[in-house]
């Protein structure tokens, strides 16, 4: 994927992570690997799945290169 597409799908990905309730997060694709960094008071195993899923929807990713942070 070109850089500018994986910048646009970046977007998408947060905003419909944000559309899902969460305050704020940032999301890092480069190909391969996702990284997505949410703003959270610790995050519950169904809301990790909820924002795979919302990645997944968007880009094709292994389920291994998918990381899920979150920070308060």
């Amino acid at each position: 994927a070109s850089v500018s597409a994986l910048i646009e799908s970046e977007n998408q990905i947060e905003s419909l992570i944000k559309a899902a309730g969460f305050e704020d997060c940032v999301v890092y694709l480069d190909g391969e690997n996702a990284n997505i960094v949410v703003k959270s008071e610790g995050l519950q195993a169904n809301q990790a799945a909820q924002i795979k899923d919302i990645l997944l929807s968007e880009v094709d990713v292994l389920n291994e290169n998918i990381r899920i942070f979150d920070v308060n």
